[in-house]
């Protein structure tokens, strides 16, 4: 395991120093990262485009027609409810790179994706949780699912970080993000930035492809949407390393993750970023 210097800062950072150390940890594990949100927004995009022709959703920004509303309004759904996945399971893999992040080492990509294989089933539990509270909040007024999407987006962190079960790593991230919603709007906040970012690239990629493609051509469409699989894996990328990033800079406002890490350093202590082992040993 390489040492480096450390990606993620040992104190409490302010939002825009937990936005700059999120993009460190993304450029730090750009290849598996950028990678695994591109396999994962193409899949979105196969199981969205279909969904959206029957609503009459129309490209480029697949926006709704006054005949299907309410057809609009259940794929909108569902796709905020893909999202909240895939964040969901990129989570996973930008917990697992945040941890030796924060400690200053570099683990090769091989072992990450090993150490999130050996929790797939949990990490599938979350997901499929994930995915039910999203749904069922977005299809009521969506103002429930904006509260628990600020909610759940620390549980893939947890699970892998601290190595506990599915819905414990759920319990753990609604308490984290929950302690006086500050966690909870931080992810709402990146998410709403990124929802604007995306739409000026979408803005932008249209424009451009309207300069050599016909507008509602099949080129054009294929085009289009292979442009919106790359703007969302740079962006899905950039979320989950936000919520890693998140879930460990509140460890170290509410439990002290920083000050556990500093007195096992002082005593020479092996370091394990697992709540219930960490605070224990740094207390012995």
């Amino acid at each position: 395991m390489e040492e480096t210097r450390a990606v993620i800062p040992m104190r409490p950072l302010t939002f825009g120093e937990l936005l700059d150390a999120a993009v460190s940890l993304l450029r730090a594990q750009a290849p598996l990262l950028l990678g695994s949100a591109l396999v994962l927004a193409v899949c979105e995009q196969a199981l969205l485009f279909p969904l959206r022709g029957w609503a009459g959703m129309k490209l480029p920004y697949f926006s709704p027609t006054a005949y299907h509303l309410g057809e609009s309004w259940l794929v909108f759904c569902v796709g905020m409810t893909t999202e909240g996945v895939i964040l969901t399971l990129l989570g996973a893999l930008a917990g697992a790179a945040a941890g030796p992040g924060l400690l200053g080492r570099r683990v090769p990509a091989r072992e990450l994706l090993r150490q999130v294989g050996r929790r797939t089933l949990p990490l599938l539990v979350v997901a499929l949780a994930t995915a039910a509270l999203l749904f069922s909040t977005s299809l009521v007024l969506f103002l429930p699912f904006l509260f628990v999407f600020g909610l759940v987006g620390l549980a893939a962190p947890a699970l892998i970080v601290d190595r506990v079960g599915p819905f414990r790593a759920i319990g753990r991230s609604f308490k984290l993000a929950g302690r006086g919603l500050r966690g909870a709007a931080i992810r709402l906040g990146g998410y709403t930035s990124w929802v604007l970012i995306r739409l000026a690239l979408g803005l932008g990629s249209s424009a451009l492809l309207e300069i050599w493609l016909r507008p509602g051509g099949t080129a054009y469409k294929v085009a289009m949407v292979a442009a919106w699989a790359l703007i969302d894996a740079v962006a899905y990328a950039s979320l989950a390393c936000i919520d890693a990033v998140l879930y460990l800079e509140v460890r170290m406002r509410v439990e002290g993750l920083d000050v556990a890490i500093g007195r096992l350093r002082r005593l020479g202590r092996p370091i394990d970023l697992a709540s219930s082992v960490i605070l224990g040993a740094a207390v012995r």
